[in-house]
């Protein structure tokens, strides 16, 4: 926990430097915002697992901030006294995000989820949590995202979920849910007039 807290400090202080730069305190301007859904690939203990969820932010020059929640799909298998029950993983939270160059067609795209959330247990889809675990996530990615239209974006990237608090679960640790993963993020919304403009001539330079 003290090593994610650590790094999520850190990530957060290249963060505000970054955008102390002329931007954040002097010049900073919301240009915009946008919804997304988002899919995630990683796996618990080697099994594959996918995720989805959304989230939305507030665009400020070449960053953005909002909020985000995603759950698992698949539901593993957890034994307890003999009986099968299902485990799922589930967090959200603040979202953080960095788009330099994001009036080019392709750029980078970088983002941290910083994130509480719940390991639990259930013998039903809608039964009773049996047990579980509450859970802090903290998921940095980069990577590189398309300009399709003014309106939509879309990003492929890769990132670390870092899982820390596991301690309910026998067998299973905080390692065992910390895994490399993979994202897609389609972000709908407007993202400033200016970008939008230059991703329309810039072809042509």
């Amino acid at each position: 926990m003290k090593k994610i807290l650590l790094f999520v400090g850190l990530w957060l202080s290249v963060f505000q430097l970054s955008a102390q730069h002329e931007t954040l305190f002097s010049k900073s301007r919301v240009i915009g915002g946008f919804g997304s859904p988002i899919i995630e690939f990683s796996n618990i203990k080697g099994d594959f697992t996918t995720s989805m969820g959304g989230g939305g932010a507030v665009v400020i020059d070449n960053f953005f901030i909002g909020a985000y929640g995603v759950g698992s799909l698949e539901h593993l298998q957890y034994n307890i006294d003999r009986n099968d029950f299902r485990m799922e993983l589930a967090h959200g939270g603040l979202w953080l995000g960095y788009t330099p160059n994001s009036f080019r067609i392709f750029h980078p795209y970088t983002s941290a989820k910083i994130g509480w959330g719940f390991a639990d247990i259930r013998d039903s889809p809608f039964g009773i949590s049996a047990e579980g675990d509450s859970v802090f996530v903290f998921t940095p990615e980069v990577g590189l995202e398309l300009n399709l239209t003014r309106f939509f974006r879309l990003a492929g990237s890769i990132g670390y979920r870092m899982v820390s608090d596991v301690d309910q679960f026998e067998g299973y640790s905080n390692k065992d849910f910390s895994s490399l993963s993979g994202q897609i993020t389609l972000r709908f919304g407007w993202f400033g007039k200016g970008n939008a403009n230059r991703t329309n001539t810039d072809f042509d330079n």
